[in-house]
């Protein structure tokens, strides 16, 4: 399983949020390049970059993920507000391994099996959820839509894999559910990042031994209760 460290951005700077929640902010380091290299110095394999901006429809931290595609020479994921597809041409032109996608890929899944088709195997869907059910929009929407079914709808595509964050316990450093991890597993066949709530190296274990591909991390590394080396030197 691998580990993979997030980079969250918002106006510039790289946050880790609670609950995803813009006013909500524990973490803010002026340096969001230098963070990513950091990580990666430490021996990052993969990095996750999100625009929490995009995502809300705030703003665009474009810029700064592109300088730090630049920087780093190992694979990155990036996600947040990708709803066009001129914005996925664009992210993955400049060096992007994966896009990972979620509002438009949910509500829209006829533009979500384009992009497939496109970009085989350059796509991670976003399935953040509260209880059973996905939200979009930077998780300000709850839908209807049951994660679950929605899951197995798509199971046919030729995306990378799947990311779950479970909303509820996002930031809060009191350890994960691992209880809708393991359903998830069950549930497909794809590769699946998780990512929530991942405070100690027991939830990585445990994320681990559901069946999962890759456990990301946020606010534990930012806050030192996980140390990404070592963890990076066990899980790899």
């Amino acid at each position: 399983m691998m580990v993979i460290p997030a980079v969250d951005l918002m106006d510039g700077k790289c946050v880790q949020l609670v609950e995803g929640k813009p006013w909500s902010a524990k973490v803010t380091i002026d340096d969001p390049v230098g963070m990513a290299i950091r990580w990666v110095e430490q021996g990052a394999k993969r990095l996750h970059i999100v625009d929490l901006d995009a995502a809300l429809g705030s703003g665009s931290n474009e810029q700064v993920i592109k300088s730090i595609l630049a920087k780093v020479k190992v694979p990155v994921q990036v996600g947040g507000g990708i709803r066009d597809d001129s914005k996925a041409d664009r992210l993955l032109s400049a060096g992007a391994a994966q896009i990972v996608v979620g509002t438009r890929a949910v509500t829209d899944v006829d533009w979500l099996k384009s992009l497939v088709f496109t970009y085989p195997e350059r796509v991670i869907v976003a399935v953040d959820a509260r209880g059973s059910k996905i939200s979009v929009k930077g998780w300000t929407n709850d839908t209807s839509i049951n994660l679950i079914q929605y899951v197995k709808s798509i199971e046919d595509l030729k995306i990378f894999g799947l990311l779950y964050t479970n909303i509820s316990v996002e930031g809060k450093l009191k350890g994960i559910d691992i209880k809708p991890i393991e359903k998830l597993v069950q549930s497909t066949k794809k590769k699946l990042f998780v990512a929530g709530g991942i405070t100690t190296i027991d939830d990585i274990v445990s994320v681990s031994s559901a069946g999962a591909f890759a456990a990301i991390l946020g606010m534990a590394i930012y806050k030192g209760k996980i140390n990404l080396k070592e963890a990076l030197e066990r899980f790899g």
